[in-house]
């Protein structure tokens, strides 16, 4: 099993001799993992007002089994 200096000695090498494409998916998996996890800040936004409605309006809404009644009577699902 190789240790993480030997992992880390075999991708220096590849990269050095890496062509564009490789070289592209290796910044997009950098740049993946220094991106903060969790919601951006529009999809926060529409949670807190479907959050909002709901706690203002808890009966407003439907039962999931109507739902699929529903969908089954519609789409025959």
């Amino acid at each position: 099993m190789d240790t993480s200096i030997d992992l880390r000695n075999r991708i220096k090498k590849y990269i050095e001799h890496a062509d564009e494409r490789i070289l592209k998916i290796f910044n997009a998996i950098i740049e993946t993992e220094t991106e903060e996890p969790g919601l951006t800040p529009s999809h926060k936004e529409i949670i807190d007002i479907r959050l909002k409605h709901h706690r203002e309006n808890p009966t407003d809404g439907k039962d999931w089994d109507d739902i699929k009644a529903s969908l089954k009577q519609q789409y025959g699902l």
